[in-house]
């Protein structure tokens, strides 16, 4: 009768045989283990040099096994499968989440670098067309004259012109952005609506905007024109 854990050392015991397809038949098991396989015991043999050998097969002889020693057949559970799952799932969510927030940083950068751009253009503008800085603290609501082309304008019309396109611009760039340009002593301050300009102090350039989606955050850069 075979015992889990039984010592081979000879194979000519009453018990052993070896199938007729038995590829290396000088192999001598050493030790013997039985296993469940489903709804009925399989015996394993693991000889000298290493090969395993399993049986009873169905006329009761152990025959050779195509599984290499270290190969013992394996599979998954539907545990190990949900775990798996899990981690996989846990690993995409997080993977995402530094997606996302990766798309915004990129966003939020891009937008600064826009109105820092807008901001030295306007600062431009205002240097070359001094006489006319008033048009510039104080916009009029609507231009008398575009100022393209040859067509003769003064500075204040040109100043008019330039201001508004400059804020058609700065609007489609980052999107429903706003800017003026005010004296303040304070000139790192303001929201988009109150800008807390006091008039007095330098002279400076205030653009406001929201981050992405129109979020409840409100983003600022300011330039002092020199």
């Amino acid at each position: 009768m075979l015992t889990n854990g039984s010592d081979f050392a000879d194979k000519t015991a009453p018990w052993f045989e070896l199938s007729p397809d038995t590829p290396h038949p000088e192999n001598i098991p050493t030790s013997v283990t039985r296993q469940p396989r489903g709804a009925r015991l399989v015996f394993v043999l693991q000889t000298n040099n290493g090969n395993r050998w399993s049986g009873p097969n169905q006329s009761g002889k152990i025959c050779a096994s195509s599984t290499p020693a270290g190969f013992a057949s394996a599979g998954f559970s539907l545990l190990e499968v949900l775990i798996a799952s899990t981690v996989f799932s846990l690993g995409m969510a997080g993977f995402a989440a530094l997606l996302l927030t990766s798309i915004i940083d990129s966003t939020q950068a891009r937008r600064e670098g826009i109105a820092v751009i807008a901001a030295a253009s306007l600062s431009e503008q205002i240097r070359l067309n001094p006489g006319a800085l008033n048009r510039y603290l104080d916009p009029p609501a609507n231009i008398s004259t575009v100022c393209v082309g040859n067509q003769a304008c003064t500075a204040e019309e040109q100043a008019d012109y330039d201001f508004r396109l400059w804020q058609l611009e700065l609007a489609d760039s980052i999107q429903n952005a706003r800017g003026l340009v005010c004296r303040d002593e304070t000139p790192h301050d303001g929201v988009e609506g109150d800008s807390h300009c006091d008039g007095t102090g330098p002279l400076v350039i205030k653009i406001f905007w929201r981050g992405p989606g129109g979020e409840s955050t409100q983003h600022r850069f300011t330039l002092e024109v020199s």
